[in-house]
């Protein structure tokens, strides 16, 4: 405030006026700055202001708004450094992603990457020298394919510092050892919801539910589709054969629970793997019906005795064409119903 502040008491003033010796009027210029302590959370106000109620109260709510801030912003830093620093992806395409700046690696040689594909689809931190070269290398002698493995690790370390990335990778006693603590991949969600969901539909939860709907998300295409991994060849069926036995128990969930639509969603995702699997499409033409859906029902009932007849030279089975036969006969059931109340 100005030196030159007068004593005499004036009623008509606002609090942020002042009454001068000179019989002039200031108005005050609010300046604030905060101060905050992060060892004791406090924060100390410096500012002016004549209502010192008005005043404790604006400090008041500000520190407790502030103090709450920076708790959550903290809280985001520590979630944010817990990050792991690669996304890996082994449905569809091997694709290995920088989660700080969503950027794929860029491999030296497409060996270096198979290398680092059968070190992460590995679901121990080790794998021993000789199961990789057999794995990668099974048509050269040991003595060649050891140098390509030493070559390739070396790439693949080289690799992944220039991306930023820190990937220990060590032999001892015959085992590549390696941290994977700060690596995460959907073939990791699909191995957790294997190993914690069960497939009695009727008494899924919540959570398992959603695990499985996690995975449908992350499954684009089977294991490792795209790459010529002849390693790979087992686990591509074994994946795919889990994934279809646990997709199609949530659409019996769905079903159970007389939830139709996302029954159908569920099915349809399964019917792009394996369009010849009569158990998905008689569940779904079971779903519309119950949904009413029934120009759903007829056109994929047509669709799906055009396929069969053309690619296997077969009809649908006897219990899909009996859904089509008492769907029919309820269409003739009610027109003749229709006729009669007409006739009266």
């Amino acid at each position: 405030m100005d030196g030159n502040r007068s004593d005499n008491i004036v009623y008509d003033l606002s609090e942020y006026q002042q009454y001068n010796q000179d019989g002039s009027i200031k108005h005050i210029e609010m300046s604030t700055r905060l101060d905050f302590n992060e060892n004791t959370h406090s924060v100390v106000m410096i500012g002016v202001s004549r209502n010192v109620t008005t005043q404790k109260i604006h400090q008041q709510e500000l520190i407790e708004t502030i103090k709450s801030q920076l708790i959550l912003i903290k809280e985001f830093q520590v979630v944010d450094n817990d990050k792991p620093e690669l996304q890996v992806y082994f449905f569809g395409k091997f694709r290995v992603l920088n989660s700080h700046v969503k950027k794929p690696i860029k491999w030296r040689t497409t060996k270096t990457e198979e290398l680092f594909a059968f070190l992460i689809e590995n679901d121990k931190p080790y794998v021993s020298k000789d199961k990789i070269l057999e794995s990668l290398w099974p048509d050269l002698g040991i003595e060649k394919a050891a140098k390509y493995l030493h070559t390739n690790t070396y790439n693949l370390k080289k690799d992944l510092k220039s991306a930023g990335i820190s990937f220990q990778l060590e032999l001892i006693n015959g085992f590549y050892c390696y941290d994977v603590q700060n690596i995460h991949s959907d073939l990791a969600e699909l191995r957790s919801m294997i190993k914690t969901v069960g497939v009695d539909y009727e008494n899924f939860d919540d959570e398992e539910v959603d695990k499985i709907e996690q995975v449908i998300l992350l499954y684009e295409s089977d294991y490792l589709a795209e790459n010529d991994y002849l390693w790979a060849t087992s686990q591509s069926a074994f994946y795919r054969k889990q994934y279809e036995k646990y997709v199609f128990t949530l659409a019996r969930y769905y079903f159970f629970k007389r939830n139709y639509p996302s029954t159908e969603r569920v099915l349809c995702k399964l019917i792009e793997i394996d369009n010849f699997n009569e158990n998905y499409h008689e569940l779904l033409l079971q779903a519309y019906l119950f949904d009413q859906d029934y120009i759903s029902f007829v056109d994929h009932y047509k669709e799906l005795k055009a396929l069969f007849l053309m690619e296997l030279d077969q009809t649908p089975s006897p219990s899909i064409q009996g859904l089509y036969k008492k769907y029919q006969d309820s269409v003739e059931v009610s027109r003749n119903n229709k006729n009669v109340k007409t006739d009266l």
